[in-house]
């Protein structure tokens, strides 16, 4: 039996948008590199926000959200979403999205979505995913095929709170092609800088904490700059901090950047100072571009990706001091520097997409 005569598997993929975020960002690469494998792939969105490149068909129930988004404007999106799972019969779902309302979810649950559901949990911060109440937690996962986590560190956690048995963990994927291309266009920075990324929506970024321990650093006077992307409530906060520390001239704010790989690429080494993470692509993209990392060890995903003075540094979760000195350390050890700059690429290869889809094929036995 040739390829076009195989069974195409069908594979629906339910994310919050396929924009911002990493797990947003998982669904869409997953997405291409699963339609290149005989499946035929759905996208169900809840906000209508599109920025990745993502293949397959697209229901994008944020086009049917009104201003007021009162509960008959609900209702007819939860109708919309019922007949479409009652008119395309899956082999597998995908669920990428965060689960705040409990109620809602347990409905979803047990009369919209059908089996074999996987449920993907990117965060460490696990009640974003799961309600307090174990009971309606167990109810709303009982009927999962799987429960993917994107670190072992959450993995552990899912199993430790929840005992749930079914719980697997599958690294988030990078497209190294995509990344490569995108690293090349053009670039007009010609200073010394390290670089920062992501949402100034909330704190957990912790942009604040950078910027401090930047200004107590050697860097500004060895002319290396702060380059921070991203955007968000924050923002207006930060950019004051910065005015108070007199740093205007060496912290900049570039905001949301369409195509960040050629700040990845020209950086001296990218910082991580967040309080949590799940598996931060950040990470994953910055060593692709061959550029070394310092980072807080914090939960989780940074110790999954960074191996100690081989391609970065992994500083003691939340120690300021050591971040600074770690950053300190990168720009003045010209030895530990280059190595660990000549291992960054090498060490994220096992993230290929390729690597990481073909997990995925195993998980849903497609072949």
């Amino acid at each position: 039996m040739n390829v076009s005569e195989k069974k195409r598997h069908r594979i629906c993929m339910v994310s919050d948008q396929l924009a911002t975020g990493g797990a947003e960002r998982c669904s869409a690469l997953l997405s291409i590199f699963f339609e290149k494998n005989n499946c035929k792939v759905h996208h169900v969105v809840v906000v209508d926000k599109i920025e990745y490149e993502f293949a397959g068909e697209l229901l994008n129930l944020g086009k049917f959200k009104n201003e007021s988004n009162g509960f008959l404007n609900r209702l007819i999106r939860f109708r919309i979403l019922k007949q479409f799972f009652k008119e395309n019969k899956f082999d597998y779902i995908i669920d990428f999205r965060v689960k705040r309302h409990s109620i809602q979810e347990l409905y979803i649950a047990k009369n919209i979505f059908s089996l074999p559901l996987i449920v993907t949990i990117h965060s460490y911060m696990t009640d974003m995913y799961f309600p307090k109440n174990n009971y309606l937690a167990n109810k709303i996962y009982s009927n999962c095929y799987k429960i993917i986590t994107v670190s072992d560190t959450i993995k552990e956690k899912v199993f430790s709170d929840f005992n749930y048995s079914n719980v697997q963990r599958i690294y988030n994927p990078i497209d190294f092609e995509f990344i490569e291309k995108k690293a090349n266009e053009a670039f007009t920075i010609d200073y010394k800088y390290i670089l920062a990324v992501g949402r100034m929506e909330d704190d957990v970024k912790q942009f604040d904490k950078l910027i401090s321990c930047f200004a107590k650093s050697d860097l500004p006077k060895n002319n290396i700059k702060l380059v921070i992307l991203g955007d968000g409530l924050l923002k207006n906060d930060l950019e004051k901090l910065v005015q108070s520390l007199h740093l205007e001239d060496v912290v900049l704010f570039k905001g949301k950047i369409n195509n960040p790989f050629p700040y990845y690429k020209n950086a001296f080494f990218t910082v991580l100072s967040s309080r949590n993470e799940g598996f931060p692509t950040v990470l994953l993209e910055s060593l692709a571009c061959e550029t070394p990392i310092v980072a807080f060890d914090c939960n989780s995903g940074p110790s999954e990706i960074i191996i100690d003075k081989e391609n970065g540094l992994l500083v003691e979760d939340q120690n300021q001091e050591k971040l600074i000195e770690a950053m300190n350390e990168m720009v003045l050890n010209e030895k530990l520097y280059y190595h660990c700059k000549s291992n960054a690429k090498v060490s994220v290869q096992k993230f290929s997409v390729e690597n990481i889809g073909l997990q995925w094929l195993e998980l849903m036995k497609i072949k």
